[in-house]
């Protein structure tokens, strides 16, 4: 019997091993459980668990980011940052007994839409999933309403945070100074939140709407504080850190960290990089004042109603373009989609979305919900600085928190291949190995555990260089003790060669005759009388012995002819194989021709850079019943008798790493062991097998990204790289692919608008990277390389390539 804590009360849940389900022994909350297969495991649970309880939920989820760094197919995991991303707390319902959500950090994305909860849900099992639901409605819902309160709240222009009452619920310095502070600035006519003043008359209802518009409306916020420990107090740690990810996300935003009667050294981490205010500073109040006015902007002239009539004119005629704009991204039609986002323009010039639609056509992205989706952030391209310039609250903090979140996944990822490559590189007993490993690790300082890597890497130096100099040492004693016994032995040798030469010069004679004159005349004739009675086996090893090449290449050449002439072509090959005597290459091309003909001798010989060729059988038009087809392959490139190939079609349907990695090459791919197992297998008999060569696949790089592609391989069936499609197919026209009915039935996906034929193409993968080490490149359907890729658990088409050896002679 297993024992876990409840997330909810902190309660006692005993549950079997493999359980996925529970029940708390104090709130009687039935809820999911994580997989503990270890006590480390165990032991992180309970203590982001703890966190996210005391509602520290920026610690909590970097010790959640930890679990599925080990386990990416942990759902409770992803669960849980879904809680600490909303602020989720469980508090009792007094009519009930029931614990129930409340939300602490609302955003303005919809919990469905949000990538760890659809994580969650595909790695959970049905009942999981079940709990995972209800409560995702439960708290959406409770979003709902803080969004709609929150909408109908007029907007701040300052926001002060700071902590109310210290922990014996007296009244802090710093709320003293902070309504000082909140008087001031009304003065000078801005709309200031203060939570002492502003939710005086919001007593008895949740203040986390008042605060989620206040936070997202406020131009600038002042943080102050006395001490050290006030500034990261929960609540208030937890409304400036919402505020920095607006910041971080592109909302144009400041944060004025301001301190009183403490070292300025001493205020948070994450302000280091801000400029703090000295709050017992003559002229403190005017200074801060003077710079939020210049933050602020209150001169700004506002719109008229002239204007906002023509505003509402042309947003009625603009609307039935947008939705034609949009409905041709859906359909992956971008061009026109551009189209009509300009004619909206023409109309209305400052229309966000029309933007946000030409954005999303120059990124070729068909919904909005996959923006984040793309490889390297946007917010650098004019289509998007337009869309957040004229767009609402919620669209600048959609966009903003797409390109933050974008950004985010790729700093994980570049960190994660940093770790892991220093890693990679703390084996073996080489010094430069474990040195190279520190200075990776001393780029990411802080992340996973890369500063006790470091010591342990330095730990490893101090042993090699203490073992090399005990090495050293050894070394110089026994080459000390071998130069004396060698002394030794020299004195010995000398008055033993006085005594034995003559008695040696005499044996060698002896044996030179053995050897060079009886024993070989002696094998000779054996082997002779071997050939005779036709053990021609025994006779080569003899005729070998005594080395007589001129023998044994006459008597394989007479034996091959025979069998020649007998029809045992297989028999002969073997005993010509490498045999350079008479017209053996003539005689190597009669057995060829006497096993397949000579007319398909000759069309193999003659088969060219171009050329169909059939090899190997594959399920092609989705029907077992009539059992596998055979393989067409094109002819990509021919040296003697070694031809490269690609498969003439799309030939299955396959994700080139079976899970999402931030960092992944071809060698470590799941699509290469594929290739090379199940595919080779089923494709290939295993005479034809014994065909394919075995090839050095090189790691070529992508020629527009700079993204480590890895180690070279040695492989029978691969992909081609960038390079090699560029090199080996003339145009966009001849790249076009399109799939087999089994491919498609595999999920392969094909473009109606693009057909070669009488045949929809489709997209097919390349082997090399793409724009970042969880992308790989590939071809369009319209036969364009694209050599920014796509994410590496997608589900695309496939070309296998591979070298084969012709059933021909070489000549």
């Amino acid at each position: 019997m297993l024992v876990f804590k409840c997330k909810m009360c902190g309660g006692t849940i005993e549950f079997q091993p493999g359980d996925t389900i529970g029940v708390c022994d104090s709130c009687g909350t039935k809820q999911t459980l994580p997989r503990l297969d270890s006590d480390r495991k165990a032991n992180l649970y309970d203590r982001a668990n703890h966190f996210r309880r005391n509602n520290e939920f920026d610690k909590a989820m970097g010790i959640y980011e930890t679990i599925l760094n080990e386990d990416p197919t942990d759902a409770e995991a992803y669960w849980s940052i879904v809680l600490c991303r909303y602020g989720i707390e469980y508090v009792e319902d007094p009519a009930t007994r029931r614990r129930v959500p409340t939300v602490n950090r609302a955003q303005f994305t919809s919990i469905f839409d949000d990538e760890d909860y659809k994580s969650a849900l595909k790695n959970a099992d049905a009942l999981q999933r079940m709990i995972y639901e209800d409560e995702a409605k439960a708290i959406n819902e409770i979003q709902k309403g803080i969004l709609e309160i929150s909408a109908k709240e007029e907007p701040f222009d300052v926001f002060i945070c700071y902590k109310e009452t210290d922990a014996n619920g007296r009244r802090t310095p710093d709320s003293v100074l902070a309504t000082d502070l909140y008087h001031q600035l009304t003065r000078e006519d801005f709309k200031v939140f203060l939570s002492r003043i502003t939710l005086e008359n919001k007593l008895g209802q949740e203040y986390e709407p008042y605060i989620f518009a206040a936070l997202n409306s406020a131009k600038a916020m002042v943080v102050l504080g006395t001490k050290p420990e006030h500034f990261n107090a929960v609540w208030v740690k937890n409304e400036w850190s919402r505020y920095l990810a607006l910041i971080k996300a592109g909302a144009n935003k400041t944060l004025i960290p301001a301190y009183r009667d403490m070292d300025p050294y001493d205020l948070p981490e994450e302000f280091s990089h801000l400029q703090a205010q000295d709050m017992s500073k003559l002229g403190f109040m005017q200074d801060l004042i003077r710079g939020i006015k210049k933050i602020i902007r209150t001169d700004e002239p506002k719109p008229t109603i002239r204007e906002t009539v023509v505003q509402q004119a042309a947003q009625t005629n603009t609307a039935p373009l947008l939705r034609r704009a949009f409905m041709f991204l859906e359909d992956g039609n971008f061009s026109s989609a551009d189209e009509y986002c300009e004619k909206v323009l023409d109309l209305e010039p400052e229309n966000a979305e029309a933007y946000l639609g030409k954005l999303m056509a120059e990124l070729h992205v068909r919904a909005r919900e996959v923006l984040k989706d793309q490889p390297e952030p946007f917010d650098d391209r004019s289509n998007y600085k337009k869309a957040y310039r004229f767009g609402d609250e919620k669209l600048k903090a959609e966009l903003s928190g797409e390109t933050a979140f974008i950004k985010d996944r790729n700093e994980t990822a570049r960190k994660e291949g940093i770790y892991q490559s220093a890693c990679s590189q703390m084996t073996g007993s080489s010094v430069s190995g474990y040195e190279s490993a520190i200075k990776a690790f001393r780029t990411i300082p802080g992340w996973k555990n890369a500063d006790e890597q470091i010591l342990a890497c330095q730990r490893k130096i101090e042993e090699i260089k203490a073992k090399e100099e005990a090495d050293r040492l050894e070394r110089k004693r026994k080459a000390e003790k071998a130069r004396i016994a060698e002394e030794k032995a020299a004195k010995k040798r000398k008055r033993t060669i006085a005594i034995v030469t003559p008695v040696i010069i005499a044996c060698i004679a002896f044996v030179i005759v053995l050897t060079t004159v009886i024993i070989p005349k002696q094998k000779l004739n054996k082997a002779m009388g071997l050939l005779d009675s036709g053990y021609y086996e025994a006779a080569y090893a003899l005729l070998e012995e005594i080395g007589n090449s001129e023998a044994i290449a006459s008597s394989k050449y007479e034996r091959a002819v025979s069998l020649i002439g007998s029809g045992d072509y297989d028999a002969a090959l073997l005993l010509l194989d490498g045999l350079n005597y008479k017209d053996s290459a003539v005689q190597i091309e009669n057995c060829y021709i006497g096993k397949m003909g000579k007319e398909k001798y000759n069309l193999i010989k003659n088969i060219k850079v171009g050329d169909t060729y059939t090899f190997g059988a594959y399920e092609q038009d989705n029907k077992s019943s009539n059992g596998k087809e055979d393989i067409e392959w094109i002819v990509l490139d021919r040296k003697g008798s070694s031809v490269l190939l690609i498969s003439k079609y799309a030939l299955d349907c396959q994700k080139y790493n079976a899970w999402y990695s931030p960092v992944v090459t071809w060698e470590t791919c799941s699509l290469r062991k594929w290739l090379n197992g199940t595919f080779l297998n089923a494709a290939f008999t295993s005479e034809e097998q014994n065909s394919i060569i075995s090839s050095t696949v090189t790691a070529d790089k992508n020629p527009s990204y700079s993204i480590s592609p890895g180690n070279n391989t040695t492989d029978k069936v691969f992909l081609l790289s960038i390079t090699e499609v560029k090199k080996h197919f003339s145009s966009d026209e001849a790249r076009k692919c399109a799939p087999t009915d089994y491919a498609i039935a595999q999920s392969a996906r094909t473009s109606d608008s693009n057909k070669t034929g009488g045949s929809a193409t489709c997209f097919w993968w390349l082997r090399s990277p793409g724009a970042s080490s969880s992308y790989a490149a590939g071809v369009f359907a319209v036969g364009s390389v694209h050599d920014y890729g796509v994410m590496v658990d997608d589900c695309e088409p496939i070309r296998p390539a591979l070298w084969i050896k012709l059933p021909i002679n070489e000549g």
